[in-house]
C-alpha cells in the first residue's frame, strides 16, 4: 500500500511539473498576432525593427498595436485583426510642435512643461489629433488637441 501511494505521488508530481513546463512554453506573455497583421506591418514598414505587439479592445473589437522605432522616432500603429491599419501615432520632438498648440497649452496651463508629443494620423495620412503629455504643478496631464490648438480631451494621471 505504501509503495502504491509513493508511485502515485511521484507520478502526480511528474505530471504537474512537466505540465507546467509545457504550458509556459505556449504562453510567453506575448499576444498571438494574426498573420494578416504581421504582413500588413511588414508591407507598410519593411524596415521596422524590434516590433512589440499588444492586443487591445477598441469599441468592442480586438485590435493589435505594433510598437517600434524607425529613423529615430517611435511609432505605435493600430491594426484590426484582418490587417487593416486604423491609426498611426508618431512621436514628435516637443520643439517641433506647431505654435498654435504651444500657445493653447500655455494659455490654459501657464506653468506647464511639455514632456512628450505625438501626432496621430489616419492610414491615408490625414491628420487626426496631437497627443501631448504635460507636467503642471507636479501632476501629469494628457491632452488631445486639434491642429489649431483647441483642447479636445484632458486626462489626469
Amino acid at each position: 500500500m505504501k509503495t502504491q501511494f509513493w508511485v502515485i505521488t511521484i507520478l502526480f508530481a511528474f505530471l504537474l511539473i512537466f505540465g507546467q513546463a509545457n504550458a509556459s512554453e505556449k504562453d510567453d506573455g506575448k499576444p498571438q498576432v494574426p498573420k494578416l497583421v504581421i504582413e500588413a506591418l511588414e508591407k507598410a514598414y519593411p524596415n521596422a525593427k524590434d516590433v512589440e505587439f499588444e492586443k487591445e479592445t477598441l469599441d468592442g473589437k480586438t485590435v493589435y498595436e505594433a510598437e517600434f522605432k524607425l529613423n529615430g522616432r517611435e511609432y505605435e500603429v493600430l491594426f484590426d485583426s484582418a490587417g487593416g491599419m486604423l491609426q498611426i501615432e508618431e512621436t514628435l520632438d516637443v520643439k517641433a510642435l506647431p505654435e498654435p498648440l504651444i500657445q493653447a497649452i500655455s494659455n490654459v496651463y501657464p506653468k506647464a512643461t511639455i514632456e512628450e508629443a505625438e501626432k496621430v494620423t489616419k492610414p491615408d495620412g490625414t491628420f487626426s489629433v496631437y497627443e501631448v503629455e504635460i507636467k503642471n504643478e507636479g501632476k501629469k496631464i494628457e491632452l488631445e488637441l486639434d491642429v489649431n490648438g483647441k483642447i479636445l480631451k484632458t486626462e489626469q494621471d
